[in-house]
């Protein structure tokens, strides 16, 4: 049997999404996505896919100041036994090599006075009597977080790494890293279990986000998203698996081999030895399932072999 996840009690959970669209510092541009990454994320995490309250969910829309933020997360903080969530969609801005959350009038020559230092905000969410803490940073840079005092009994998942930019695609309506989030959320992964975990949740972000996408300038890098896990937070579910016991059906295996080719092309060490590994299960499965003469059995076969194959193209083929 899979190992049972840990549900959120939703009597005693609280999430406090923040986002920030619009700067006065003429070096921080506007990010109009922030907003719909908050105002989606919410409706994903509340029911009937998610596993929060509606009315447990807190948004805040371009605070003035610091304690708009500081305050509700306060508030929720001393309401809340079981899990604590904040999320932050906007600029990271950096003071003495520590990241902060731009405001509106962030000012980035006086961060230190003028931005949400994230390390007040983990300070919260560590002292709170939460079992579960999990910060969601959306924003560059915010790898930083997880070398701050604070972040050591907060389960962290960031947009981008130490050195990188969090990304925003105008095509989309979402952040990059929201997108992924709320893709996953709502399509859920065939071959997992029956709730969506927070490793499973940070694994196939990174993979999702180990590409740079089509339309940004040349010299854009991959955001490569940082994660670590505290403590049983390792076992919390936060959503539904929608796509729970469809591993073998032939959509699927479909987008399994979806998943194995952005595996093969993310920007880390020993993905694409992994993405072989997952196209050979792949392929078993279809043999097995399908038949090992059915077109979608052969198209996966030789797919992903030989310099042809999907893993070696340069975009995804049909599959």
């Amino acid at each position: 049997m899979s190992w049972p996840a840990l549900l959120p009690d939703p009597l005693r959970s609280r999430a406090v999404l923040v986002s920030v669209a619009e700067f006065h510092d003429p070096g921080l541009d506007a990010l109009p996505q922030a907003q719909p990454s908050v105002d989606e994320l919410a409706d994903a995490l509340s029911a009937p896919r998610g596993l929060l309250r509606w009315d447990r969910i807190t948004r805040i829309h371009d605070p003035r100041d610091a304690n708009e933020v500081l305050g509700p997360l306060r508030e929720a903080a001393a309401d809340t036994t079981d899990l604590l969530l904040f999320y932050y969609a906007g600029h990271g801005v950096l003071d003495g090599g520590r990241v902060h959350f731009a405001l509106p009038d962030t000012d980035q020559a006086h961060a230190a006075t003028t931005a949400l230092p994230a390390q007040q905000v983990l300070e919260l969410l560590q002292q709170s009597r939460a079992r579960h803490r999990l910060a969601w940073l959306d924003c560059c840079f915010a790898g930083l977080a997880l070398d701050l005092p604070a972040a050591g009994d907060v389960s962290v998942l960031t947009a981008a790494d130490r050195t990188r930019k969090a990304l925003a695609p105008p095509a989309l309506r979402t952040t990059l890293f929201t997108d992924a989030l709320l893709a996953l959320l709502r399509d859920g992964v065939p071959d997992g279990p029956a709730h969506l975990d927070l490793p499973l949740l940070h694994r196939h972000t990174e993979i999702a986000l180990g590409q740079v996408p089509p339309g940004m300038p040349r010299r854009t890098s991959a955001p490569n998203p940082c994660h670590r896990v505290t403590h049983t937070s390792a076992d919390l579910a936060l959503a539904r698996n929608p796509a729970h016991g469809t591993a073998h059906t032939r959509e699927g295996l479909r987008a399994r081999a979806r998943f194995a080719v952005r595996t093969a092309r993310a920007d880390r060490p020993g993905r694409p030895a992994q993405a072989v590994a997952l196209f050979t299960a792949i392929v078993a499965d279809a043999e097995r399932h399908l038949g090992p003469g059915d077109p979608d059995t052969v198209e996966l076969r030789q797919g992903w072999s030989g310099p042809s194959g999907l893993l070696h193209r340069e975009g995804e083929g049909q599959i």
